[in-house]
């Protein structure tokens, strides 16, 4: 059989960057048409907050048993199942008659993209041929926050402005996955199978050497990814019922700008030690929680709009001097499973505050259930930082 011809090394960078940001689109496409979902097949709040659950379940699954698998069989073949697996979850949105349908979907999506962050990470850091070191894990994390903060965007034009709500965008999605599903095929392998013996065994975890540094960078990205998660259920709630404005685009917008802020931070900063990040970041994610609590509060657009603007750079630096770190501590042969025991970290921040205010709301109420989910928050967050301003300089 003849050998396709492969891309060189920029053009490689570029489709690994599209096709993680791609994904990671996919996961949050759903955000908006939850409502319309709701009333086609009859569901709450309470469902709505299982079927998100089963994302970051299937997430979390696959970085945990399959986060490292990439060291040992190459990058290109979790890649290639992680698409797959992406274009079923899109077929299950496309033809979803129920609930179950809808869950299997959120599942296959969440298990596609756990398999293909770590792989997706570890392979741009070895296409990159330049000399900034910390260029590539700026653009892992630009392509997670962008493609996060693109989903609700375009899934919400979509269901706002055009036939077809909960399919069109389905069609649209799956069309240009099975675009860099063929693309993939000319992307050479920068970690080629070693192993005669595939380990199935987890294989998640840092080397001894930096889990000084992995558990500064953990601490650092769970209340970044809580207050990612927190803002995308709080925003659609606040436009709706406190503004009194039903347009699905524009709640999809105002979660687009936090996470764009985020990779305009990253862009902006980018030459920066990933220490420096982390110290900034953290205040500006206390101050953007404490603005956003205040802004849902009181019915208040600009202060609420004030905590997304500085929300956005506080996760965005946050998330990326927490990779960044990570990825300079680690030798090669470990930066999969490094990279996925990172964002193990950063899912379960993203699952915290949908689950506690969800199961908080019934006894305490939604107002008192936010405050104070909230309020831990800002502790972890404040407990961070100062986990990270104590560490040596120069272990980051």
């Amino acid at each position: 059989m003849a050998r396709l011809p492969q891309t060189n090394y920029s053009a490689s960078f570029t489709i690994i960057a599209t096709t993680f940001a791609l994904l990671t689109t996919g996961g949050t496409l759903p955000i908006p048409l939850y409502t319309l979902w709701g009333d086609e097949f009859g569901f709450g709040a309470g469902t709505t907050t299982s079927v998100f659950a089963v994302y970051v379940l299937g997430t979390l699954l696959a970085l945990i048993f399959f986060g490292g698998l990439s060291d040992q069989v190459g990058r290109r073949p979790l890649a290639f199942a992680a698409l797959a697996l992406t274009i079923a979850s899109t077929l299950f949105f496309l033809f979803a008659v129920n609930v179950p349908m809808l869950l299997a979907a959120r599942f296959l999506s969440g298990f596609g993209v756990g398999l293909m962050t770590s792989a997706a990470t570890a392979a741009l850091a070895e296409l990159y041929r330049g000399k900034n070191r910390a260029f590539p894990s700026m653009i892992s994390t630009a392509a997670n926050m962008g493609g996060l903060g693109l989903g609700p965007l375009v899934a919400g034009v979509f269901a706002q402005y055009l036939p077809a709500p909960t399919a069109l965008i389905f069609l649209v999605f799956g069309t240009l996955v099975a675009l860099v599903f063929l693309l993939t095929f000319f992307v050479p392998e920068t970690h080629p199978r070693t192993a005669a013996k595939i380990n199935w065994a987890p294989r998640v975890g840092v080397p001894r050497s930096a889990r000084g540094i992995y558990g500064r960078s953990a601490v650092a990205v769970i209340p970044t990814f809580t207050l990612l998660g927190l803002f995308s259920s709080l925003t659609p709630r606040f436009i709706s019922q406190t503004l009194d404005v039903h347009n699905l685009a524009l709640a999809g917008l105002a979660t687009f700008l936090l996470f764009e802020i985020g990779v305009i931070a990253q862009l902006v900063f980018r030459s920066k030690e990933p220490r420096w990040s982390i110290l900034r970041g953290l205040p500006l994610l206390i101050a953007a929680l404490a603005l956003v609590l205040t802004g849902f509060l009181t019915g208040n657009l600009g202060v609420f709009g004030l905590g997304t603007v500085i929300g956005g750079f506080g996760a965005g630096l946050t998330f990326m001097g927490g990779l960044g770190q990570l990825a300079r501590a680690v030798p090669h042969e470990s930066h999969a499973k490094s990279v996925a025991a990172y964002f193990i970290a950063a899912q379960s921040g993203l699952a915290i505050p949908v689950l506690s205010i969800g199961a908080l709301t019934g006894p305490l109420g939604l107002t008192t259930a936010t405050t104070l989910v909230i309020a831990v928050v800002m502790v972890l967050a404040a407990a961070a930082w100062i986990v990270n301003r104590r560490s040596p300089r120069g272990t980051a």
